[in-house]
């Protein structure tokens, strides 16, 4: 809901000065914020401010290829569940999209490249190569969208982080980061992503904007001869756009304040947590073989 701002005519000089003192005592504990005099039907000043989380415009991509080699492997299968359990949270709960749900962004560029490289004449070596990759990236995320749907691992959870048993400082950083999601949804058990994102409060009339679902996302893999095509399809559509819907807490004020910062714990945590799974995932981004569909 966007703001109405207000006319200060419409109020007591007075009033509108004190509000303008609270706004500034309010801007200088944190500088991001923005401080609007919003008013309401009757006129009443009242002081709203909106502080946003800085994404770091990064693309929260999380590559689910790896998943898929391990769950291939009987060697990899106890970490497969792991990273299941986790990707079931981070599904179910925080609500990240997966690629081949029907309207992903990723899902639709994806399409995108399928449909240039079926026009494609030329290089059918290279074509054929991409063909293969797109047969088996839509197949192999059919059936992990399938799994991580599940609702036996969002309850099995911390049976499976508190059961696994690292052999080695590699698994023990799974372990770890397995842990850290586990209490993120205890302490968060119903947070999603989006709770915080509102995309029309503020530039309200700005209709060209990175919604959040662009730039969080499951996605097959940042290696292979799709990865490059995939991102510089994304860059070119988001070089031209100035707004980018981030976390953000607005706060309206019926009497004045204490000078306070909004909290925005879980979206620090949840943001800081998915880049390290990331990093590991793409540690181990790259083709141990050809799986079987």
């Amino acid at each position: 809901m966007a703001i109405p701002q207000s006319d200060n005519s419409l109020f007591p000089q007075h009033i509108y000065q004190r509000w303008q003192v609270v706004s500034e005592a309010l801007k200088a504990k944190d500088s991001q914020l923005e401080c609007f005099i919003a008013s309401d039907d009757t006129h009443t000043a009242t002081l709203a401010t909106v502080s946003r989380y800085d994404t770091g415009m990064n693309l929260y991509y999380i590559p689910v290829r790896p998943l898929w080699h391990w769950l291939q492997s009987s060697q990899g299968q106890r970490l497969a569940e792991l990273l299941l359990a986790i990707c079931a949270y981070l599904h179910q709960v925080v609500q990240i999209p997966f690629y081949t749900e029907n309207g992903s962004y990723v899902g639709c560029q994806y399409q995108m490249i399928e449909d240039w490289i079926n026009d494609e004449q030329e290089d059918e070596e290279d074509r054929r190569q991409q063909l293969d990759e797109l047969y088996t990236m839509h197949n192999a995320g059919l059936k992990l969208h399938e799994q991580i749907r599940k609702p036996y691992y969002l309850e099995t959870f911390a049976h499976i982080v508190e059961n696994f048993r690292p052999v080695d400082d590699w698994e023990k950083d799974w372990v770890a980061i397995g842990a850290e999601f586990l209490g993120l949804y205890h302490n968060y058990p119903q947070r999603s992503i989006f709770d915080n994102i509102h995309s029309d409060l503020l530039y309200p009339e700005d209709e060209d904007r990175i919604s959040a679902d662009q730039y969080i996302s499951f996605y097959w893999s940042g290696d292979g001869c799709l990865a490059d095509t995939l991102f510089d399809t994304i860059n070119c559509n988001f070089q031209e756009i100035a707004y980018m819907d981030e976390p953000m807490h607005l706060q309206k004020f019926d009497k004045f304040p204490e000078a306070n910062v909004p909290d925005f714990q879980f979206e620090k945590a949840l943001f800081e947590l998915v880049d390290r799974l990331c990093k590991l995932l793409n540690d181990h981004d790259y083709e141990e073989r050809e799986p079987n569909i």
